[in-house]
């Protein structure tokens, strides 16, 4: 990440676009969003994990069996880290 992506003026502070999130990730992240990437289950219907959920972005390390979100299905690990390419 370069300093401009987040420094969008010439402050030091940076200011929150997302404040209800601060300090978390969703505070600068909650627009750019995609549910379709967080499956929290599949079974009885799809269901994803919300940007509440998410906030901190540590909550999507695993994908259930079922509603009742006591067996793990997949479990995803390292994602979102800043070093990845395509984080953003």
């Amino acid at each position: 990440m370069d300093c401009t992506d987040c420094h969008k003026t010439n402050a030091q502070q940076v200011p929150w676009p997302n404040a209800a999130y601060q300090p978390d990730c969703a505070a600068c992240h909650a627009n750019d969003y995609e549910a379709d990437d967080h499956k929290k289950y599949e079974s009885p219907t799809t269901v994803r994990y919300t940007v509440s959920e998410l906030r901190d972005c540590t909550g999507a390390c695993h994908i259930y069996t079922d509603s009742s979100m006591t067996t793990i299905k997949t479990r995803r690990n390292s994602n979102h880290r800043v070093t990845d390419s395509g984080f953003d």
